[in-house]
């Protein structure tokens, strides 16, 4: 009998992570719906994935900052017939975040948190009944305690995270897991030439880490998992010293 072949979709598939998770679903034979913001660089995805690893993939271009997750649902399905795996990927970040318009605010925080709510919940029926099904989130360490630099991204990436946590709990007496990844540095654009305090991830890496744990109660994990020490001590520092540190 030939096994059912697992589908995922990746919100925020184009770059980093998201680009690395799908290169490695799609040699491990998932059917895949990408989505991202721009539809040039999904529309190259697909066709790359397709004719290296011979991928079933479509992908929908979509503004992260305002989705429409019941249209999304309704092509998803008409797509794939279904999700087993929902990744959230997508985060944008601005380090002059607090000098910034409304608009510019709302983004940070649509993007970061709120669409990320929305995107899960329009298909949350479908993957708590699922027995194969992961519901997999993307934090960052800069969450683990307010601080004075980026501090908009920082709060929507605690809340976000508290919303796996009751996730979690809300479906610990069914087969969907959820699982919840602090992310430190990832080798990307992002950090490309910057002086980092600890040595970056390969997004590959993580990818690999990522897919392996699919199918595990795994909660809370940490890429890379230096981060957490280092994330405890910070939680941890007297406020007179952790109000002298430029971060």
């Amino acid at each position: 009998m030939r096994m059912r072949v697992a589908r995922s979709l990746i919100v925020g598939a184009s770059a980093g992570l998201g680009r690395a998770l799908a290169e490695h679903l799609a040699v491990a034979g998932h059917d895949l719906f990408l989505i991202a913001s721009d539809e040039r660089d999904l529309a190259a995805m697909r066709d790359d994935l397709r004719i290296r690893h011979a991928a079933k993939v479509a992908i929908l271009a979509m503004d992260l900052a305002a989705p429409e997750p019941a249209c999304l649902r309704t092509e998803v399905l008409a797509q794939l017939g279904g999700i087993d795996n929902l990744f959230y990927v997508a985060g944008v970040s601005r380090m002059d975040a607090d000098a910034l318009a409304d608009d510019v605010l709302n983004r940070l925080v649509a993007v970061n948190f709120t669409s990320g709510l929305r995107i899960i919940n329009a298909f949350l029926a479908d993957l708590s009944k699922n027995a194969d099904a992961n519901i997999v989130g993307m934090g960052s360490v800069a969450a683990a305690r307010g601080r004075r630099m980026n501090s908009v991204y920082c709060a929507a990436k605690r809340g976000f995270e508290a919303y796996f946590e009751a996730l979690r709990h809300r479906l610990a007496g069914l087969p969907c897991r959820v699982q919840f990844y602090r992310l430190g540095y990832l080798r990307t654009r992002m950090t490309f030439g910057q002086k980092l305090l600890l040595p970056a991830l390969d997004p590959a890496v993580a990818a690999q880490v990522i897919a392996a744990n699919l199918g595990k109660d795994t909660g809370l994990v940490y890429l890379p998992w230096w981060w957490r020490p280092v994330s405890a001590i910070i939680v941890r520092l007297p406020w007179p010293i952790f109000k002298r540190l430029n971060i």
